[in-house]
């Protein structure tokens, strides 16, 4: 378990053996997984809202209520390059060997080049607040994943990078009966999570609904990961509950299919689990409680 900040933890983000948490405490911290303990901290002067950590670089990029940051870890917090962001930044993605990070403000989706430091292009097509982001790679394509407080989850080519104002190639349907909190993608199929607490798989590559699992949780699902090693999903609530689901059997009913929920803890009691991610067989969750908890999957 990770102690220390003072506020609700936001975010987190796991590379090798480096955690990096972003809290309502207005700080980012970085942690040293194997000596379980906090190395660095930076503090801004307004909430920290997602974090993404790229080990490769060094750098921790990181959306807060106002702005878009960029600190390498190698120096000094005050260093760290700043843009200003006019209007309700939400969700942050950072793709691997990327050169744009993306991030939501507002109904839009904007690309931001890395090493330019500038804004790129900019994607369309909600009508409410983009809440989250994935990103997946398939038959030589790439693509970016919205979801939507408009209930609807759409997809955009993003093959040759997002560098001008571009709108979506998929929106799937039927749509949710509430906003989006989450999508994760697995397995040749997309998982998004609901405010109405309803988890729905998608076949990525028809674009069709397969299954929908309602009532997954008591209170609204906040976060998804995909769990390879057990061909599972996991799901988090604002209950504070941490859930694992078989992919195979999600939302199906049929008595002989069995059960679809293989595991349920009470990971965070009383606090709402903000957000969660795998990394080498261990879930980690960030909590309202402001603690990080490392979950071991066998």
């Amino acid at each position: 378990m990770a102690k220390g900040h003072t506020h609700s933890v936001q975010s987190v983000s796991v590379s090798g053996v480096t955690m990096v948490t972003g809290s309502s405490d207005r700080t980012i911290r970085v942690w040293d997984l194997n000596e379980n303990k906090e190395t660095q901290r930076a503090c801004f002067p307004d909430p920290v809202k997602k974090v993404v950590y790229s080990q490769e670089e060094s750098v921790v990029y990181a959306l807060t209520s106002q702005s878009l940051k960029a600190w390498d870890i190698r120096t000094d917090p005050e260093t760290c390059r700043s843009a200003a962001l006019a209007e309700f930044p939400s969700a942050l993605l950072y793709p691997a060997n990327s050169k744009f990070i993306y991030f939501s403000t507002g109904i839009s989706v904007r690309s931001w080049n890395v090493a330019q430091w500038s804004a790129a292009g900019v994607l369309h097509g909600h009508s409410g607040h983009v809440w989250c982001l994935a990103h997946v790679e398939m038959d030589d394509k790439k693509y970016i994943i919205t979801g939507s407080r408009d209930h609807f989850c759409k997809l955009y080519d993003a093959t040759d990078g997002i560098t001008s104002a571009r709108v979506p190639t998929a929106t799937l349907n039927p749509p949710h009966f509430d906003g989006i909190q989450d999508i994760v993608f697995g397995n040749e199929h997309l998982y998004s999570g609901c405010r109405d607490a309803t988890i729905k798989k998608w076949h990525f590559k028809t674009r069709k609904e397969k299954e929908s699992q309602r009532k997954a949780h008591k209170d609204r699902i906040q976060s998804l990961a995909y769990v390879p090693t057990l061909n599972a999903l996991a799901s988090a609530g604002r209950d504070g509950t941490l859930k694992l689901w078989d992919e195979h059997k999600i939302g199906q009913t049929k008595p002989e299919v069995g059960k679809s929920l293989i595991v349920e803890l009470n990971a965070h009691p009383g606090s709402s689990i903000q957000d969660m991610v795998f990394h080498n067989n261990q879930l980690f969750t960030a909590s309202g409680d402001t603690t990080v908890k490392v979950w071991s999957i066998k």
